[in-house]
């Protein structure tokens, strides 16, 4: 098997408010394509409240049908999706996000179990890994500060590599620092990923795939088949996992949080 290149957003959502083509193309165009070989994909990172994977996995989604056709299905849990016009093609996997009691973000990557926002991170990480999924920390504004902080570099130091990654996100603004826990995990061999994070709110589809991460599998057996060796290689450790795209300035990141804030406050 040769290696393949893989270029991941490694925390979308697609919320029901969302023109699901428009985010597909931002995806696809986002992420980079050096070789025909190379890969592109979507780690889900699903609320309570939403059920995107579900829908298209059951083609509940009506994709315009002389753009779009989906062209294969992983059922550990990933569908791939072609652009027809230029044969682009994008993967998507299931996801969930859990926000814990301590208003923590974890992430359950390819994997769909639904598990009940509200309990401690310890318990929620504990429930991924049962269900067969892969548990990550996504970094979000303030919620790595403080006492949350502390609680983060413990489960850090708690879970193994094999069974925590984090992931870096694009409202993270250029010029704010890196954590220092992202250094501390690469030595441990931790994968420390990158993802878009979309907004629910419209237009955020623009924002999918532009800040992801790259790395190189050590081959596919079944091109038809993903999430097993995707999961399998994270889990493994020591990738060379390089952040692509970009993030945007403190002023865009604040606009983007303040929309949002808007729009939930909007009866």
């Amino acid at each position: 098997m040769k290696p393949v290149r893989i270029h991941l957003d490694a925390h979308a959502h697609v919320y029901p408010l969302h023109d699901v083509p428009r985010l597909l193309l931002a995806a696809l165009d986002h992420m980079p394509r050096t070789a025909p070989t190379d890969l592109r994909a979507l780690l889900l990172a699903e609320r309570a409240d939403c059920s995107f994977f579900q829908a298209l996995a059951q083609d509940e989604i009506r994709l315009p049908g002389d753009r779009w056709r989906i062209v294969a299905w992983d059922p550990a849990g990933g569908v791939k999706i072609r652009h027809l016009p230029d044969h682009r093609d994008l993967w998507i996997c299931a996801g969930r996000q859990i926000v814990s009691a301590e208003r923590i973000e974890v992430c359950a990557l390819f994997g769909d179990e639904p598990i009940a926002d509200g309990q401690p991170a310890r318990d929620v990480i504990r429930a991924i890994l049962a269900n067969g999924a892969l548990p990550a920390l996504d970094w979000a504004p303030g919620k790595w500060l403080f006492g949350r902080g502390r609680l983060v570099r413990a489960l850090v130091e708690e879970f193994s590599p094999a069974e925590l990654v984090l992931i870096d996100t694009s409202l993270r603004p250029l010029g704010w620092p890196a954590p220092r826990l992202y250094r501390a995990a690469r030595r441990q061999g931790r994968a420390v990923l990158a993802g878009s994070d979309p907004l629910p709110v419209a237009g955020e589809e623009d924002v999918a795939g532009a800040y992801h991460a790259s790395f190189v599998l050590p081959g596919l057996a079944d091109p038809t088949r993903i999430v097993a060796p995707l999961k399998a290689a994270l889990a493994a450790g020591g990738l060379d996992v390089a952040r692509g795209g970009r993030r945007a300035g403190p002023l865009a990141v604040f606009r983007r949080l303040r929309r949002h804030a808007q729009e939930k406050a909007t009866p």
